[in-house]
């Protein structure tokens, strides 16, 4: 999926240091990006070039147009409903509404326009809702102490030096790998019969046991924070419908028929270019024509908007689907982690010893969540190849390290993985 994005935009999506895929990318930075562009260039419309332009026949005065021009931006608007006749007033407004003393209306918000003064902020509030997902994966991340980042950022940093100084620090990401594994195996105390370790490993595949020593915490919340992503753009269109007045769904094959079959014709419906504007002077009451130039960018801007959230609509439900069969699914991590031991071979087949232990390693000892990490570790660097040698008969036996060790320390210490106990070591091509 990833190789697709970045062959189809041309564009190299991927940060220095990243602890998820493309496609979380997509929403949380090019998406953000995208509408916060938005928002500063109906900013700088709106405050420096103008909102809009209002015509009153009977007066000329300056200071006068400027008031009307900032009244009926801070009042309400109301569409023609027939653009062809400009000269037709349709609307009688009542009293309490602005109209004369014996004028009445049957709905007080008939053909309003009343979205455009908020364009700014809801672009900004879009923008902070494509955030959140990040901002949650983020927080849980650190809750689990896994550092993925800090681990991306070792392995990718050591690509180009000598091999001596690749071992020291696969050795050190390998060690810090194990030792957190050890510390999220540790079973609940209900959990150390028999029948409790049967029911943790059914709940654990299915991701319905969730916690920071379960095994599962950070793919289930992975796969959370996809979902989210997913109904953020689904909620997106719900949101402009309501906000815009109209149905956004179809928005964008409206305008491609426009576009097709009478390209010059002016969309009047959604982004009207001329309103009317009604204000009081004593007890008289004005109609005044008033120009909404900046529904002509708006028109550009929410169309783009509707083609890339359709996009993103499209790759993010496959792209869930996808983590989602990844996390539930053991044959699939059993095949990733065999997939890289095929590599150590001359003869391309997986060792005796990995075909005897693969399927124990993963469920047993990686679990979902340590398959997981070697996943995101190899998606986020250039060509990761994962040698793992089990050998239980001579698994250490010293106590349970500290929860307080960090990468740093082992970085600091360059610890290597005892020749004596389980190893697991990571190599850049």
């Amino acid at each position: 999926m990833e190789t697709f994005i970045n062959t189809l935009t041309g564009l190299k999506i991927k940060s220095r240091i990243r602890d998820d895929d493309t496609i979380d990318q997509l929403h949380h930075f090019i998406t953000v990006y995208l509408l916060a562009a938005f928002a500063l260039l109906i900013g700088i419309k709106e405050y420096t070039v103008g909102q809009l332009d209002c015509w009153f026949s009977n007066v000329t005065l300056k200071h006068f147009q400027e008031h009307v021009n900032t009244y009926c931006w801070t009042h309400k608007l109301y569409r023609y409903p027939n653009p062809d006749n400009l000269s037709e007033v349709p609307y009688t407004l009542s009293p309490e509404h602005g109209g004369p003393s014996n004028s009445t209306i049957l709905d007080h918000d008939t053909g309003e326009i009343n979205f455009y003064r908020w364009i700014t902020v809801v672009f900004l509030c879009q923008a902070f809702m494509f955030k959140l997902p990040h901002l949650i994966w983020t927080e849980c991340n650190e809750y689990s102490g896994t550092q993925i980042e800090k681990m991306v950022t070792m392995i990718g940093s050591c690509s180009f030096d000598t091999q001596d100084k690749k071992n020291t620090m696969f050795a050190s990401v390998a060690e810090f790998l194990e030792i957190w594994l050890k510390i999220n195996r540790k079973p609940f105390w209900f959990m150390k019969s028999r029948v409790g370790r049967e029911t943790k490993k059914i709940l654990q595949h299915w991701m319905l046991c969730v916690g920071a020593n379960t095994g599962n915490y950070l793919s289930t919340m992975y796969v959370i924070v996809k979902a989210m992503f997913l109904v953020n753009v689904f909620l997106q269109f719900f949101i402009l419908t309501s906000f815009l007045d109209f149905d956004y769904w179809g928005y964008g094959i409206r305008v491609i028929k426009i576009f097709y079959y009478d390209p010059d014709k002016i969309d009047h419906l959604h982004f009207p270019r001329v309103a009317l504007c009604h204000f009081q002077v004593r007890s008289q009451g004005y109609w005044v024509q008033c120009l909404l130039t900046i529904n002509m960018l708006l028109e550009k801007l929410f169309v783009v908007e509707w083609f890339w959230l359709s996009f993103l609509l499209i790759l993010t439900f496959i792209n869930f689907i996808v983590w989602c069969l990844r996390i539930l699914r053991t044959d699939r991590s059993v095949k990733f982690v065999s997939k890289y031991l095929t590599l150590l071979n001359e003869d391309g087949s997986l060792p005796q010893e990995g075909k005897r232990t693969a399927m124990t390693f993963v469920r047993d000892y990686l679990g979902n969540d340590g398959v997981f990490i070697l996943r995101i570790i190899a998606t986020n660097t250039n060509d990761v190849v994962i040698n793992i040698a089990v050998r239980p008969d001579s698994v250490s036996k010293e106590p349970a390290p500290s929860v307080d060790t960090t990468l740093d320390d082992l970085d600091k210490n360059e610890l290597a993985v005892n020749s004596g106990k389980a190893s697991s070591e990571l190599h850049i091509g």
